[in-house]
């Protein structure tokens, strides 16, 4: 799945500079995996980022994302390598106080901005999150897209464990509305659409 972060609602005052800055700083990754942690009383999902990250800074910033169940399509296979591609330049700026690594030139797929490669109105747009005045991209080509808020996290080493409360669901590709491809995965080096199930 693909993450989206929130960011803040566009307003008179500050139009000038949301125009010139908002594509840097919408950020959003592809998350190696997103787990249901629970239906009741209300549907929580979990997923870990690998620090640093700068979605994890807009997350602790804005609260809200959006997560982006892929269909089993090249564009989205696409998609999943744009926002899981780019090269770490600093580690201090963004990993947490408290945990102690070194600048080791790894290359962090959580250092990017995936969105300079993208055309906003054909390729994603903004659902707006009015009461808290925040916007979140939404990728057109999702099957769907969970709209999240932000519950809990904690830090395990250089990872960083997120607990979101699950909002609303949208489909915003009306090809998928009523049918479903199976979902994307992806494992030795490539994607994969998800196979037939299994008769047990």
């Amino acid at each position: 799945m693909i993450l989206t972060s929130g960011i803040k609602e566009c307003t008179k005052a500050n139009k000038e500079n949301y125009n010139r800055n908002a594509i840097p700083n919408l950020h959003g990754m592809t998350l190696g995996s997103v787990s249901s942690l629970s239906i009741q009383p209300f549907p929580l999902l979990q997923f870990n980022l690998h620090l640093p990250s700068y979605t994890s800074s807009s997350l602790h910033e804005f609260k809200y994302l959006a997560l982006h169940l892929l269909p089993a399509t090249p564009r989205a296979a696409q998609l999943g390598r744009t926002f899981a591609s780019g090269v770490k330049t600093t580690r201090t700026k963004f990993i947490p106080d408290n945990v102690n690594v070194k600048d080791d030139g790894e290359v962090f797929h959580e250092m990017t901005t995936p969105f300079e490669k993208l055309r906003e109105s054909h390729d994603w747009f903004y659902h707006c999150i009015e009461e808290d005045a925040i916007k979140i991209p939404v990728l057109k080509e999702s099957e769907r897209v969970f709209i999240c808020k932000a519950e809990n996290h904690m830090i395990v080493h250089d990872h960083e464990s997120w607990v979101v409360k699950v909002l609303e669901i949208l489909t915003p590709n009306e090809k998928y509305l009523h049918s479903k491809t199976g979902g994307l995965i992806y494992f030795n080096r490539s994607f994969h659409q998800v196979g037939q199930s299994l008769r047990d």
